[in-house]
């Protein structure tokens, strides 16, 4: 397995590790919104996850290169030195994970920006062509918080196999409880 390979089964592995082994009082009474991961075809995946905060706040989540970099970034010894993002169709996003064993890159071209409803972009990672996405992400309010669904659609049902290796759906589902985190933190 290439070092690419490697750490694209890694990084959501480190994701947990990084969430479950803390224990923070902030989360304690926060409640469950729900996250579901679910694989509709061979090709794609959908990730549905609930927020006891505003839509217009989980938009800024998503696509404000700071706040992106305190949730999106992994175990304490992994940061996100660069995340850029130039949210307009056309404009591109870069986000680079770092660790001490690999730095694991990604572009973003975004294609459809609706503020607070919906972007879509696609997602190609340095090195692995093949593993290139198309990537719909739908934000809608819900009672006093929002929703997103997260639609991913890859080239071939070879891609989503390398992707969905043991600790991708736990690796999801830590980073958004980072974010559930920060939303306690902030609200």
């Amino acid at each position: 397995m290439n070092l690419l390979a490697s750490a694209l089964v890694v990084l959501p592995a480190l994701l947990v590790a990084c969430s479950s082994s803390r224990t923070n009082p902030d989360t304690t009474n926060m409640p469950d919104l729900g996250f579901e991961l679910t694989t509709p075809t061979t090709t794609s995946v959908r990730i549905t996850k609930g927020f006891a905060a505003p839509v217009e706040y989980i938009w800024r989540a998503h696509t404000d290169a700071e706040l992106v970099k305190q949730w999106m970034s992994g175990p304490p010894d992994h940061s996100m030195p660069v995340c850029e993002i130039d949210l307009r169709v056309g404009g591109r996003g870069r986000y680079v994970w770092k660790s001490p064993e690999f730095e694991l890159g990604m572009w973003a071209t975004f294609k459809e920006v609706t503020p607070h409803e919906r972007i879509v972009h696609t997602e190609i990672f340095d090195g692995w062509p093949e593993g290139q996405s198309t990537v719909t992400t739908t934000f809608a309010s819900a009672g006093d918080g929002s929703t997103i669904t997260i639609d991913i659609q890859y080239l071939g049902p070879e891609a989503l196999e390398a992707v969905m290796q043991p600790g991708f759906e736990e690796g999801y589902a830590a980073s958004y409880k980072k974010l559930d985190r920060i939303i306690a933190r902030d609200s």
